[in-house]
């Protein structure tokens, strides 16, 4: 798995830049607009098409609060602090939009690291506008 380049992001997630994210949220949505970013993926089992290619749905995670939330990581490290192993593809976020409008679920949050010391949660209607 091929790691990626969120410098930016990972820099503004940390505890030191959160009150510049309160200050001005858009600081932290234009970068992550820019940025490519790991989005678990379930494969289908019984959908394999054209012989090669498995059909992969995105994973969520139900909460024990009743959110239902969408986890993204910046890189293959934050990947592996979840501690079990997560199947991933790398998703342009300006493409999420797309793949998302395809789930007939309700989502409350994306959480950004979410296994990390800066785990970092947006509103998903928020991120939505933001993108369209």
């Amino acid at each position: 798995m091929a790691n990626l380049n969120n410098k930016k992001l990972k820099k503004l997630l940390k505890s030191k830049s959160r009150l510049k994210i309160e200050q001005n949220p858009d600081l932290l949505l234009d970068e992550l607009i820019k940025s490519e970013l790991f989005v678990p993926v379930i494969a289908i089992e019984d959908e394999i098409i054209d012989n090669e290619t498995l059909n992969l749905q995105i994973g969520y995670f139900d909460e024990e609060n009743g959110d239902r939330n969408i986890y993204l990581f910046t890189d293959t490290g934050e990947i592996e602090k979840a501690g079990y192993e997560i199947q991933s593809i790398a998703v342009k976020m300006n493409e999420l939009t797309l793949i998302l409008s395809q789930f007939d679920a309700e989502f409350n949050y994306i959480v950004i690291n979410p296994y990390g010391i800066n785990p970092y949660k947006l509103d998903f209607n928020e991120f939505l506008k933001k993108l369209n």
